[in-house]
């Protein structure tokens, strides 16, 4: 059967002309209004998601430079953290987001609302820190549900650690993230909230050093902020190595002697004033600050009594008792007031401007010179030779040994002390100085304070016959073996005959090794000078003295200043025991055996 051929008029062509016409006239509206639809009424929903499907900038946190011992031993270096971060951008609703890290994290809510309420002003896709040192379980927990928790991100940081844990913590100091107000002050040199910056010890003196440059990878994200792809990179550079003069053997052969005890103790190189060991107790392990931690365990360390932050070292202010006696005899000598045949006896008692003062011993030492005055410790001797001498001649030599002012040693946060002057007294408590007031300086009571540091660049000086060192914790900064800056050991001569400390050191030379104080010091062969010195809590003329000092926190504090050998020395040392009591019987023995530590042979 075939299909019938037909002819097709012209109104027929015109209607099927028509027709196809309408259908490319709807085919065309049609896509109008879809470009239109999609340009003009969802440009802002396009425009959205187009501008998520851009280059973003992620910064790369550079590892901190090494801080090691003399002998090259790592004191602080880095490990792998993972922290958790909130990416505000990728959340539909930020409080179930917090909601949910509160529970993780097992913190209160408030805590981490604070902390996202501190970024408000970055921008949002910025990477807001919720926890440092994130546990296995956590990770494992969040990563295998990244497709349901798109806004929570565990990314791989550095992080301090110290491999000797509260070994040497007074030194190191700690991190900790920077407040408000550091941003604002250090925001130029590249600072941003979430960094971390020493606060305290050698992590904060030679930050600019220790901090490394930050990398930043350029990478591009998809609607969804899945990086798609990573088109740039600046790797991150570490910091450079800080080399200290700390030998960490010995410092941890000290802070176990002192594991018992409240105090601190300073042994210095005498050849370059390189201090080798350095200790305040208790201490605090400085790993402590490297985790994100609340404000209770915060206030824990802060609020404990024996203070662990404090380092008693360079901030300890303390009456230095009897150690004093060794500017006494310097400003007697240089001033001529005394001679070594001045002779001066003692009962046990004297009266001054009508007081009756006390020597140590009830029974008296009878008649001594200077040397006998120094290897007993003699108070009375001590008190004539005050009454004689102007309170601001005194002041002028205990400033010239570094009382009374910051020894400049490179630690922050060092206490000043105080050395008074008329001037002084005046000023600052309205009253004009009395001979009285003297007194009781002359054997280191009294509106007298000073500092560990302090006695050790004391002692030291005296051990140099006036050669007074610039104490230092820095030996170097290195850059990938390259040594950046060195330091070059520095002396500066005091005023002071160089007799007189000849006349002095014999007789600490016989407070160690002439049955003085402090004979429990000595060490054959050793040739250890030093001197005792107690710290009273209360005066002895209080009737309840001896009721009073059984208690600890009345107990005299303990001083023991000394260097060896006495010629040619090389070691200069303080020990200082808070309420240790008798010095001969604590702080000495101590120096003993760090002694024996340092020069294994005797």
């Amino acid at each position: 059967m075939y299909i019938e051929k037909r002819k097709v008029t012209r109104k027929e062509i015109k209607r099927i002309s028509f027709k196809i016409n309408i259908i490319i006239v709807i085919v065309f509206a049609v896509i109008f209004f879809v470009f239109w639809n999609r340009q003009i009424i969802q440009n802002q929903y396009y425009s959205t998601l187009a501008s998520r499907n851009i280059r973003k900038y992620l910064g790369v946190k550079a590892p901190r430079g090494f801080i090691r011992d003399r002998n090259g031993k790592a004191l602080a270096e880095n490990k792998l953290n993972f922290g958790l971060f909130l990416i505000r951008e990728n959340t539909d609703n930020i409080n179930r987001s917090i909601d949910f890290a509160s529970s993780l994290l097992k913190v209160e809510r408030d805590v981490i609302a604070r902390r996202v309420e501190k970024y408000k002003e970055y921008p949002e896709f910025f990477m807001i820190p919720l926890r440092k040192n994130v546990s296995l379980d956590k990770i494992i927990y969040v990563e295998s549900r990244s497709g349901e928790l798109p806004e929570f991100k565990i990314a791989i940081e550095p992080a301090r650690t110290y491999p000797h844990q509260k070994t040497a913590s007074h030194i190191l100091g700690y991190l900790s993230e920077l407040t408000a107000a550091e941003l604002k002050r250090e925001k130029d040199d590249g600072y941003k909230l979430g960094d971390q910056i020493g606060k305290s010890g050698i992590e904060k003196k030679y930050e600019k050093y220790l901090r490394g440059r930050d990398g930043l990878q350029t990478v591009v994200k998809d609607n969804l902020g899945m990086i798609r792809e990573k088109v740039g990179e600046k790797t991150p550079e570490i910091g450079n190595t800080v080399v200290l003069t700390i030998d960490i053997e010995l410092q941890k052969f000290i802070e176990d002697l002192f594991k018992d005890y409240r105090g601190t103790a300073g042994v210095v190189d005498l050849t370059t004033g390189g201090i080798l060991a350095l200790i305040s107790t208790p201490n605090f392990n400085p790993e402590f600050f490297s985790a994100t931690f609340n404000r209770e365990e915060w206030l824990s360390l802060v609020n404990n009594p024996d203070k662990p932050l404090h380092n008693k070292f360079t901030q300890g202010q303390y009456s230095p008792g009897s150690v004093f006696k060794i500017l006494m005899t310097l400003a007697g000598l240089q001033e001529k007031i005394i001679t070594p045949s001045t002779l001066s006896y003692c009962s046990g008692t004297v009266r001054i401007y009508g007081d009756i003062r006390r020597c140590w011993k009830s029974g008296g030492h009878g008649t001594m010179n200077i040397y006998d005055a120094i290897k007993n410790s003699c108070n009375i001797y001590f008190y004539r030779l005050g009454k004689k001498i102007d309170i601001d001649i005194l002041g002028r030599t205990a400033r010239h040994f570094g009382l009374g002012a910051r020894t400049g040693i490179d630690l922050p946060n060092e206490s000043s002390g105080l050395v008074p002057s008329r001037t002084w007294k005046l000023e600052n408590k309205g009253e004009k100085w009395f001979p009285g007031d003297t007194i009781s300086i002359s054997i280191g009571h009294g509106m007298l304070d000073v500092t560990p540091v302090q006695i050790l660049s004391m002692i030291s000086t005296v051990a140099l016959r006036g050669k007074k060192p610039v104490l230092h914790l820095l030996k170097m900064i290195e850059k990938e073996g390259r040594v950046l800056l060195e330091f070059k050991p520095e002396f500066e001569q005091v005023p002071i005959d160089k007799k007189n400390f000849e006349i002095l050191i014999e007789g600490l030379f016989r407070v160690v090794n002439g049955g003085g104080t402090g004979w429990a010091a000595a060490v054959k062969g050793l040739d250890i000078c030093g001197k005792t010195g107690t710290g009273q809590i209360i005066s002895k003329d209080n009737p309840d003295y001896k009721e009073l000092v059984k208690q600890d926190r009345f107990r005299p504090h303990s001083w023991f200043a000394s260097f060896a050998p006495r010629d040619n020395p090389k070691i200069a040392m303080v020990v200082f025991i808070e309420n240790g009591g008798d010095a001969g019987r604590i702080a000495a023995p101590l120096a003993r055996k760090i002694y024996k530590k340092i020069f294994p042979t005797h």
